[in-house]
């Protein structure tokens, strides 16, 4: 897991880690799914709904590895002395415990292609887990600030999300799965109570101990999420407090072996099912306990380690993937992990909060020459949800930066539900701030999600930055008297602000109070009372000319 380098004090649940006598865990592949009893023509059995129209909506076909692996094999693996684990359709294959004699029998049968080692059978065995804990009604503590976000303002801003949230786009609609070592305590800190109460924080499957208890283990997932789910404004809101969260544990806390990457991609497989539309995972690979199997710099093509080759197949599925980079950049390995070297996977590395690349933040480029990682978001002294009810942390690590890039995605997706994975994405990379030069360091760079919504509304593009009403846009809220707006270009001392209807017509001009945050300026305005809903051009005067926006006005 990718180190989290906190402020927290978190306390661990009981639990008992020990290594079953002479067993160990193999990844059996299989030759082929020949008379299986599946089949693509009932698509039904195979998909949920919303995968199916996900995948519709993308021209995505179901082709072979949408099948499950034959049944029939599996069977005869137990047969032969070994208990599985997991199956993975995509890269056909099983992830099995059974001793050395019995890995080595599997090998003849007829089915098998190859037999992996992928370290010693780690028994993790958590207490009982409770019964569902009620939510405790809690007042929460006055604001930090007038700023909606409170604590998490500065995190926020740095991507430009607000304008995006005061839109309306919060997530709604999205649904987004988180991989990690465990949510300790998300099922009673109050960040969850709009998120959980609105029934969208669902623990689907801890893939480690094959189970369905998430709610345990780490606390590292719970920081994770609340930087995309928290909502308690004027402490800490997320990226995307509207969207739903799906939780998977596939982290193994006792030890960092190759079988975690096999339940990374189980865990990818199931999301892909529900139709899950963003993947989170604050995870990589590169080091394990046993430095035998641990990954050279080589394999990190995107095309041999397990994780990778799955990773890869998630996104070529419809689904964005989000993957933390990795926090080795200020040390000998430097380089990104697995499976952030996958194509098509988004890996997040961090900045700070001017931008610049933290030390931490691992590297690329990837052995074949391709850029990682593919975009960065904050990851220094980010704050997350961090102890007993109310309780805050700062945290430091690319385990951060891809949750804060995530929620930013899920706020954008939210208000474009009909786009593709890829076109959603198309635009952030293009709004990133060095997307015609990206390097090994930062890749394409922070993304301006605001400015990625104005490219998918069709208000900007690249090739018309400043014609007119089409260098930037803005929205307002009438009744609280305020204006806020996003620019192409710089706007420094503001005089007046001019507004005209969808006809082109003035109707009014109004006088006000302008304030700069970060990529954000915001106007207190007077007089907006007046003016019915809809869609308005605003044109700023400045000491140095007049810039004008398109924009929505509403009630």
């Amino acid at each position: 897991m990718n180190r989290i380098i906190s402020l927290l004090l978190v306390v661990w649940p009981a639990l008992s880690i020990a290594q079953s006598p002479g067993l160990f865990k193999y990844w059996v592949v299989f030759t082929d799914k020949n008379n299986s009893p599946h089949c693509l023509c009932r698509p039904a059995e195979l998909l949920g709904p919303r995968a199916l129209e996900r995948r519709h909506r993308a021209g995505i076909p179901l082709d072979e590895s949408d099948l499950p692996v034959n049944p029939d094999y599996l069977t005869r693996l137990t047969t032969a002395g070994a208990t599985v684990h997991l199956a993975s359709r995509w890269l056909n294959a099983a992830a099995v415990i059974a001793d050395p004699a019995t890995a080595e029998r599997l090998k003849t049968l007829p089915f098998v292609d190859t037999v992996q080692y992928l370290g010693p059978d780690l028994r993790i065995r958590h207490e009982p887990y409770p019964p569902a804990r009620a939510r405790p009604v809690r007042v929460a503590p006055a604001s930090v600030s007038d700023n909606p976000y409170g604590y998490a303002a500065l995190q926020n801003s740095l991507l430009n999300l607000p304008l995006l949230h005061f839109a309306g786009h919060r997530g709604q609609g999205i649904h987004v799965a988180v991989f990690d070592g465990g949510f300790t305590d998300a099922d009673v800190l109050p960040f969850f109570d709009s998120v959980a109460l609105g029934g969208r924080l669902t623990q689907v499957r801890d893939v480690v101990e094959r189970d369905n208890h998430v709610y345990e283990a780490a606390g590292h997932g719970t920081a994770v999420l609340s930087v995309m789910a928290a909502n308690i404004p004027g402490l800490l809101v997320g990226g995307a407090p509207d969207a739903a969260y799906f939780l998977f544990k596939t982290e193994d806390t006792g030890g960092e072996f190759p079988i975690e990457e096999c339940n990374w991609v189980a865990a990818a497989e199931c999301a892909d099912s529900m139709g899950i539309d963003i993947i989170n995972a604050s995870l990589g690979y590169t080091t394990f306990n046993d430095t035998t199997l641990s990954h050279a710099y080589g394999v990190l093509n995107g095309r041999t380690a397990i994780g990778s080759r799955g990773a890869a197949m998630a996104a070529r599925k419809g689904m964005i993937v989000c993957n933390s980079a990795g926090n080795s950049g200020d040390e000998p390995w430097r380089h990104i992990g697995v499976p952030s070297d996958a194509p098509g996977v988004v890996a997040v590395g961090a900045v700070d909060y001017n931008g610049n690349r933290a030390s931490f933040s691992s590297m690329g480029p990837t052995p074949d020459g391709r850029i990682k990682p593919d975009l960065v978001a904050p990851g220094e002294q980010v704050v997350v949800a961090g102890g007993p009810d109310f309780g805050l942390g700062l945290s430091n690590g690319t385990s951060l930066a891809s949750p804060m890039l995530t929620g930013g995605i899920a706020a954008l997706w939210s208000a474009f539900p009909e786009k593709t994975a890829a076109e959603i994405l198309a635009a952030v990379y293009a709004s990133a701030d060095q997307y015609a030069n990206p390097d090994p360091e930062r890749g394409f760079g922070l993304p301006d999600l605001t400015k990625a919504w104005g490219y998918l509304a069709g208000w900007i593009s690249d090739g018309d930055r400043v014609n007119n009403a089409r260098n930037g846009f803005f929205a307002a809220d009438p009744e609280a008297g305020v204006l806020t707006f996003w620019s192409l270009e710089p706007l420094d001392n503001i005089l007046d602000v001019r507004l005209f209807n969808a006809l082109g017509n003035r109707v009014g001009e109004r006088h006000g109070t302008a304030t700069t945050h970060h990529r954000v300026r915001r106007i207190e305005l007077s007089g907006l009372q007046d003016l019915p809903a809809g869609t308005y051009q605003v044109e700023v005067l400045t000491g140095v000319g007049a810039t004008r926006f398109v924009g929505l006005m509403w009630k």
